[in-house]
């Protein structure tokens, strides 16, 4: 699942505190399906994160204040999503690059993630509004 579709929705959300925001406009401001929308709310409500309610008036909500809630948190609802994607073509074992490119994203992911670590857990979807969108 995209980590980037999941900080988009949950910013969305936290930018518009107490309003259940629905998957059509969720998907209109990630421009994105609302099937996709659905699918990553699913697994945030599914974490905590998350408030859904389904019929008229419905949508989604932050299941606690946005101060409570950290970047780390949402990476981790999401089953924590390599940083850098690899191709989606299998290895060529002729190939000694493309036999090792497997090897290689996963030992890039783990240097970024030991790295990203700290500032995921430090970031609350608060700071992110005051500081990034509200400024």
């Amino acid at each position: 699942m995209s980590f980037g579709t999941g900080l988009h929705i949950m910013l969305a959300l936290a930018y518009n505190p107490g309003v259940r925001l629905s998957s059509n406009d969720l998907a209109s401001s990630i421009d994105v399906n609302p099937v996709t929308v659905r699918r990553v709310v699913s697994e945030l409500a599914a974490s905590g994160l998350v408030d859904t309610q389904t019929g008229p008036g419905g949508g989604a909500m932050l299941a606690r204040p946005a101060n409570r809630i950290t970047v780390q948190d949402i990476y981790e609802a999401l089953g924590e999503p390599p940083f850098i994607e690899g191709h989606s073509k299998d290895p060529q074992a002729h190939c000694i690059v493309s036999a090792c490119m497997p090897r290689v994203f996963q030992r890039l992911n783990e240097a970024v993630t030991r790295k990203a670590i700290p500032v995921l857990r430090s970031t609350t979807l608060q700071k992110l509004v005051d500081e990034d969108i509200e400024s």
